[in-house]
């Protein structure tokens, strides 16, 4: 039976030290979490797959997940490439463009200068089972910007991909899940400038199963998986999009 439900996981980093926070998760953790997935018969898809299913209107495998890494960093190829190859799995990286190959170098309460961002050279190693995607060119929060600067940002974007010579799909996670929230004439404005530069996917965190066919490309939903999320936690997230019954 084919699913009207798309799942997409949001994760970021991951650690060999046990460390967990936030949005670092233990290579143990991100195992466990794998093993259920597969023990479980969930299909992973890259967005590309997503958006075929969509414009073809084509069904869903029963279990459908898209995983997703959000910034770029260096153990997404260290660490995730070699997990994913082992699994036969997919993911999708989405990119702060504007920092391949540099350390981290915007504020936030879980990055710090020591993370790593993947280079060039690892991003066209790891597309056997790696999508990459847009996050922006230096990890601005689309939300705290006018619709000029957002415009330049994917301009940027779009100058790098060209430069490095990448395969980039065009789907965009929004930075600390920032978009144009209210509705009306301004963000009407804002997916329209999206469209202008081709971006076919916007994705936000909402914690929420997406019903597919997809009802608005910009406003898809996310599950953000915690590095200090408990199984249970995750289970439950993964079946319901959400850890807590309402």
């Amino acid at each position: 039976m084919p699913s009207k439900k798309l799942r997409i996981l949001e994760y970021h980093s991951i650690s060999t030290n046990g460390f967990e926070d936030q949005i670092t998760i233990s290579k143990e953790k991100i195992i466990e979490q794998f093993e259920y997935l597969k023990n479980n018969n969930y299909t992973t898809l890259w967005m590309s797959e997503v958006d075929e299913r969509n414009n073809k209107n084509l069904k869903l495998a029963p279990k459908t997940v898209v995983l997703t890494f959000d910034d770029g960093f260096l153990d997404n190829y260290t660490e995730l490439y070699p997990l994913l190859q082992q699994y036969n799995f997919k993911a999708v990286c989405f990119m702060v463009l504007g920092r391949i190959g540099q350390d981290v170098d915007w504020n936030g309460k879980y990055v710090n200068a020591n993370m790593k961002l993947m280079n060039r050279g690892q991003l066209l190693v790891i597309g056997s089972h790696i999508e990459l995607g847009y996050h922006t060119f230096k990890h601005d929060n689309y939300a705290d910007l006018t619709l000029e600067e957002i415009e330049k940002d994917l301009q940027l974007c779009q100058e790098i991909i060209k430069k490095e010579d990448l395969n980039v799909f065009p789907a965009l996670a929004y930075t600390y899940g920032g978009y144009y929230r209210k509705k009306g004439e301004k963000q009407k404005l804002f997916f329209e400038l999206l469209s202008k530069y081709g971006i076919k996917y916007g994705l936000r965190i909402g914690n929420r199963i997406n019903i597919f066919p997809l009802k608005n490309n910009y406003l898809v939903q996310r599950i953000d998986i915690r590095g200090t999320d408990s199984m249970e936690d995750f289970k439950k997230k993964v079946i319901l999009g959400r850890k807590k019954i309402f």
